[in-house]
């Protein structure tokens, strides 16, 4: 994905945050058919949407001059990472500010995890 792309859909999901805390804060009588707890996950999330594409995407990986190398073992990482969070999030009682930052987490893990073993894949030429 190109930087130009990454920024356009980068702003978009900026701005639907933007739209939907301004009518969060306005309607405090809406809710959401499921609890807290996935509703501050999918909230980790969409900020790690948001991460990679206005931040990872554009800048970060121009700052890498080199491409980073694929690594299962490093995959087997990041997907144990968060694997890890997502079952202390499920076994939790409390719910709280760190949900977010453990849905931060584990989709972060998820994607970084597959974007070492597809880069690990391309390597070994088992994907073209």
């Amino acid at each position: 994905m190109n930087r130009k792309t990454s920024l356009i859909i980068g702003v978009f999901l900026l701005v639907i945050a933007i739209c939907f805390i301004g009518y969060a804060v306005n309607h405090p009588e809406a809710a959401f058919p499921w609890s807290n707890r996935v509703t501050f996950m999918l909230y980790g999330m969409y900020i790690w949407l948001i991460f990679k594409f206005l931040l990872d995407i554009p800048i970060l990986q121009k700052i890498r001059k080199m491409p980073s190398k694929g690594s299962l073992l490093r995959a087997a990482i990041f997907l144990s990472l968060a694997v890890i969070f997502f079952i202390v999030e499920i076994s939790g009682e409390k719910v709280d500010i760190y949900t977010i930052i453990r849905g931060f987490v584990v989709i972060g893990g998820m994607d970084v995890a597959i974007e070492y073993f597809s880069i690990w894949m391309k390597q070994k030429k088992w994907m073209r």
